[in-house]
Parts: C-alpha cells; structure tokens; sequence
C-alpha cells in the first residue's frame, strides 16, 4: 500500500499537475510516430499501457528514490504521483487504438474509395451528409473531393509542393470534438456513478490497479527503494524478462552469434491430422507473454482458469464438429456472444438494483425525497432529521455518498451528455432512432467491457458487437429498411471509430479513480477537504482528455502526411495500415451490404442468442450460488476473440503458477511471490522501451533496423 501523505502538504500540487501534463504530452506525441511510423512494440496497445508503466518505473526509481533518500522533504507523495500517473493514464484513450488510429482515417478513406467503388459513388451521391463532417476540401461534390490532396496524400508522404494544410481539419477536430467530448464527459461521469458499486458494495478486485499501487508506492522516508522494488524476487524477475528480450533483439540482428531463446511453440505438425487439423491456429502456434502471466497472478483464479479453460474446450468443440460435419467452425458464435452480455449486464444491474435505486432517487430529489440511508452524516456527526425521508428543501445540507461528484450532478450531466449525441448524430444526417439506439448500445458496451477489465485485469479487451448490429438482425428477420441507408451510413462511423476496446476512456477512468481513493484521503484532514480534492482530481483527468485530444490528433496528421511507409526494413505500406482497412469494411462495404439488404444469414440468430443469454445466465448463477464454482462467464465471453485465442498460454502459466505458490505456500507465500510477477511485467515493459529508444536513434542516423516487438499488436 501507498505510504501514507505527509501532514500539512496537499495532495494536488502544482508539479503534479505540471508532471501530469508532460506524460500527457510525451504519451500523445510519441505514440503516432512509435507505433506506425517507427513499427515498434504498441506504447499504449492494452489496458495496461508499456509505456505508462515503464514511465512509472522510472520516475519512482530514478527521480523520487534519491529525492526520498536525500532530500526527503522535496519527495513526491503517493497523492501527488497518482495525480501526474492519471492524468497520464487517461490520455492513452486518445492517441492510438482508443481513437486516432480510426478517426482520422474514417474521414478519408470513404472518399478515396470512390475512386475505384463505383457503386459507392452512386449511393454516396445520394447522401445529404454534412460538409463540417469532414476536413475542407476543395471543390463542390465528392467527385472533386475523392482527388483533393488532403485525401490521396493522407496515407503516403505528402507530395505536393504547397504546405501540409493542417487547418482543413480544424472543423472536423471541432465538430467531432463536440460528441467525443460530449462521450468522454458521459463516460467519466457513469464511472463516479458505479464507483461505489463496483470497488466498496461488489469489491471488484481490479487486478490492475494493484499493480499499479505496488509501483507508484513511494519509497519510506530515507530509503531509496519502494517495498517492491526493495524484494530480490522482483530484481530477478526484472532481469530475467528484460535479458530475454534483449538477447532475442539481438538475435534478429545477428542470428549467429544470438541464437533465439524461444519463449513460444510452433508445431503444426503435430495437428496435420483430423481431429487434430481442425483445431484453431494458435493452438499450434502459442506463445508466452510475461506481461499476461504477471497479471494472470493478480487475476481472481477462476478467471484466469477460465480464459484457458473455455479455449480448450472449444478446440474440442471444434474437433468434434470437424469430424462429424467437416466444418469446425461455429457461425453463431457472435449472435451467442450478444446474447451472452446481454445477460452479464441484467446480472449486472440486478446484483447492484439498491445502489441503482438510491442513485435514481437522489436524481430526483428536485422533485421529491430522499431517503434517510442515502445521505451520509453532515460534518458534525449526526443527522438533521430522525425521519425516514428528508424533504428536498434540506438536502443541499448532506453530503453525498460520492465524493468526486453527488449523484444527481453525475446523473444529469449523464443524461445531458446522451441528449447532446444523439442531438449531434441527428444534426450529422441520422433518424433519431438511429441515433438514439447507436448511442445507447455504444455506451451498454463501454460499460459492459470496463466491468470486464475492473473484474479480471483482462489486458486486451474485445467485444463483437458492431454498433449497427441491432439493424443487421431486424433485416435478417425480415424487416426491410428499419432505418434509411443514410442513417446507417452514420452509424457506421462510430462502428469504425470504436469498435476497438482495448484503450478506452472508462477503463483508465475507473482506475484512476480506484487509485484515487487509495492516495487522496487522508486521516489528518476533514472529510470536505478530501472531496474538494477528488472533484479538482477529476477536473484535471477532463483537462487532459482536452489538451491530449488535439496533441494526439496533430501528432497522426504530422505522422500521416510525412511517412509513406514504415522506416524499418520491412518498409509495410501504409504505415497505419489496419488503421486505414478498418473504414473500408466498417463503413463502405457494411454500408453497401445494408443498401442490398444482404445479410447471409447460416444459421439462426434467435437461436443463438438464446443459447448465449441461456449459458452466461446460467454461469452467473451459479458463480453467485456457489463460491467455489470454477467456471466464470467472462471465460465463455471471450471465446473466438483475440485476447481469448492468442493470450490462452499465458493465462494458463499465470494460472498454474498461482496455484502451485497457494497450494505449497499458502497466502504468505502468493504476497511474498508478489513482487516477482510485478517484476515480469517491469522487465517486459523496459525491454520494449529499449528497443524503442534503440529504433528511434538508429532511425535518426540512418540505420536500417529492425523491430523488435514485445506484445502483440
């Protein structure tokens, strides 16, 4: 746990917040030229971003270590670090995967399309789409947009003679800056409003915020190491992951000389034959990644049983449908995964009914009562009133049991929030029920896929439901045009921009706050103080969603319009390449499909979903029935997606490692084993910084060099 604050110094301090706004800074920036045009190991990539955390690292090692050891007064507490890492950790929601990677491109790619689609040309022509939807383009039709530089250019080095005209895409930054604000403000907001719920009534074990706490610890007063940092385990770990990447680098420089330490298995053939050749490929090909394995350790064990569990299992599926139907595949998987968070959320909104209901009660409170249970005690200790209900005209005297924001102020800016989207899709050319049910499905996901990573550290979080799915099932049932081609044509930009969710804004808000919660409070200090702190910490996580927005946009455009192709030696054109594939199937060739009204439909979707609710239903029953009961639904939710293929093994060693330290150590020994699974995840994390620093130095002299990747991507 965090060492305590000092007395007398506030937890918000101006070299926090100044701290805060450089790791914003250097996050937004560098990310666009690392991860595309460098071709580097992702810096954001998951919910655990590597280059928050070899930030981190560094600072508490390197900077307040010999502040705490020599000049202990002029330290940072854990208050002040947990502000500057927040504010940091929040903006990686906006310079990758989160946003940029799709928002600019979804933009152009449309336009470019039209050159060759000449059926998208046609339908296109019948839109009426607003122009401040899109950069300023010259000319007066899309047959003079789809040849305007700020197109052909975006995704090859800009070639013309004239400056990069980086002002035609301040009216789209603006006008887009609306809704994203508008988003982000509502996202903030329902993570105050399940805060409660989540870490004190259902104590969620947020296995990443853990992890965290362990790192930005500062060290006791006098002492140049953290309790982690202080444990020999965790050096070994460190240097046992950071010399694997390091020798396995080389080794793709000089073979010979760096024979590869392999840390993953290749065999397909031992699945060249049925049953076998019908399981997936990553059965064949798997390998481990020490950032999932040290994570896995913190996970609640049924989880990370579950991941490899419910894969295997489907392997067996799948071998067993090969055999007797020579087709493997299971084509309602997706429908069943629909159905199945459809049924986590009711359970979700069923375990927390009280705390929905006290929440939608002090909303209220203008035009009623509040109960007695729902305020807490004023400052002096006691209530006002003995009553059962409190009449509105005395509830400005409570506090709130939210201290970052009071739950009606949350709840109305909530609402507010979902009015001025749907208002904003409405004005951007979509029926209002188009709209209406785009903006709630996109926030049932946000919040469904935040739980998820709040429940089980998960690192890569995927979700299969594309924002205009509801249309495809209503025209797969026969229903024609349920919402015009235009309107799904909007839709379909949000599909594009967030359909990926494995850097978003609630995830590092809920655990921004959760950090919060341990570091801002104090004992020496009355409870009000605490709380103006907490609305001022969320103020400063807006503020970095601002100034990150337009850093991280100008960064993609700079990055865009100057590289061609990626300057390894691979030399892969675009550099942002499923960045700019990504539009064409979300947006054009979905929107053609919905104009056709061909959806193939190979199986039945009633069905399925069905099954689905059917069997999450039932897991989540019997994970509340049963304490022991292994088996958790997240496990069976994340079949057939990428972090349920691709991070199984790990899962599986992070598991098994976790039970062996239970079972023959006992709880002693899984907190003294600690410090080693935080060390493989440090060790991974600084050797992806190594190579990063190492690839941008010989990019600046000229090198040829090659990538040396981590994590996946």
């Amino acid at each position: 746990m965090p060492a305590p604050l000092p007395h007398g110094r506030s937890s918000i301090t101006a070299r926090s917040i100044l701290l805060g706004l450089c790791g914003v800074t250097l996050i937004c920036t560098l990310t666009p030229y690392n991860d595309y045009a460098l071709n580097n190991t992702y810096l954001i990539g998951n919910n655990f971003p590597l280059a928050v955390v070899m930030l981190l690292f560094l600072f508490t090692l390197c900077i307040n270590g010999p502040l705490s050891r020599w000049w202990p007064d002029r330290a940072f507490t854990a208050a002040e670090i947990t502000v500057a890492f927040s504010m940091t950790l929040v903006s990686c929601a906006l310079p990758s995967s989160g946003l940029m990677r799709y928002f600019p491109p979804s933009l152009i790619v449309p336009f470019k399309t039209l050159q060759t689609y000449k059926q998208w040309m046609d339908l296109y022509q019948t839109f009426h789409i607003p122009r401040w939807l899109y950069p300023t383009f010259t000319g007066n039709s899309p047959a003079d947009w789809m040849t305007d530089p700020i197109v052909t250019d975006y995704t090859g080095r800009w070639t013309q003679s004239s400056p990069i005209p980086y002002a035609a895409w301040i009216t789209p930054a603006l006008s887009w800056g609306i809704f994203f604000a508008a988003l982000f403000t509502c996202l903030i907001c329902l993570m105050v409003i399940v805060r409660k719920q989540w870490v004190e009534n259902e104590r969620l074990a947020f296995p990443l915020a853990q992890i965290y706490l362990s790192l930005l610890e500062p060290p006791e007063r006098g002492k140049l190491l953290n309790s982690t940092f202080a444990r020999p385990w965790f050096w070994l770990a460190f240097f046992a992951v950071f010399g694997l990447h390091l020798w396995n680098g080389f080794a793709r420089y000089h073979p010979k000389i760096f024979p590869e330490i392999w840390n993953y298995y290749h065999q397909p053939q031992l699945f060249s034959e049925p049953p076998w050749s019908y399981v997936h490929y990553k059965m064949m090909d798997a390998a481990i990644f020490f950032t999932v394995v040290g994570v896995s350790y913190f996970m609640p064990t049924s989880i990370a049983f579950s991941m490899w569990f419910f894969f295997l299992f489907r392997q067996a599926q799948r071998m067993w449908l090969g055999s007797f139907t020579g087709d493997p595949e299971v084509y309602g998987q997706h429908d069943q995964h629909f159905g199945g968070l459809i049924a986590y959320f009711l359970a979700a909104v069923w375990i927390g009914r009280k705390h929905w209901a006290m929440v939608l009660r002090q909303m209220g409170a203008p035009f009623g009562r509040v109960k007695r249970e729902d305020v807490k005690r004023d400052e002096e200790g006691s209530f006002a009133q003995s009553a059962a209900t409190i009449p509105t005209r005395h509830v400005s005297r409570f506090t709130f049991q939210e201290s970052y924001l009071s739950y009606r102020t949350a709840g109305y800016l909530t609402l507010i929030s979902i009015l001025v989207m749907i208002a904003w899709l409405t004005a951007a050319g979509a029926s209002v029920l188009a709209s209406t049910v785009s903006v709630l499905l996109l926030l049932f996901l946000f919040i469904i896929i935040t739980k998820f990573i709040a429940e089980t550290g998960l690192l890569y979080g995927q979700l299969q439901v594309p924002i205009y799915y509801p249309w495809q099932l209503l025209v797969r049932a026969g229903f024609s045009y349920p919402i015009s081609t235009q309107s799904y044509y909007i839709t379909s930009f949000l599909q594009c921009q967030h359909y990926d969710f494995r850097e978003i804004v609630p995830v590092y808000a809920s655990h921004s706050l959760y950090l919060a919660d341990k570091t801002l409070t104090t004992d020496n200090g009355p409870r009000a103080t605490d709380n103006q702190r907490k609305k001022l910490f969320l103020m400063l996580l807006a503020l970095s969603l601002v100034f990150g927005y337009f850093l991280s946009l100008a960064s993609t455009l700079w990055t865009e319009y100057h590289y061609a192709w990626t300057q390894d030696i691979s030399a892969r054109l675009p550099i942002n390449d499923w960045g700019v594939e990504n539009p064409n199937g979300a947006i054009v060739g979905s929107t053609l499909q919905y104009n056709r009204q061909n959806f193939p439909q190979p199986h039945s979707s009633a069905l399925h979903l069905s099954i689905g609710f059917a069997v999450t239903s039932a897991l989540s029953f019997l994970r509340l029935r049963f304490t022991a009961f292994p088996l958790h639904p997240i496990g069976y939710l994340m079949l057939d997606t990428y972090p349920g293929d691709h991070l199984w093994f790990s899962f599986f060693w992070g598991w098994l490692a976790k039970i062996l330290i239970v079972r023959f150590t006992g709880p002693r020994g899984y907190l003294a084993a600690r410090p080693f699974f935080i060390g493989l995840i440090v060790g991974e994390s600084m050797a992806a910084g190594f190579w990063l620093v190492t690839s941008i130095a010989m990019s600046t002299f000229g090198i040829p060099y090659r990538p040396v990747n981590v994590m996946p991507g």
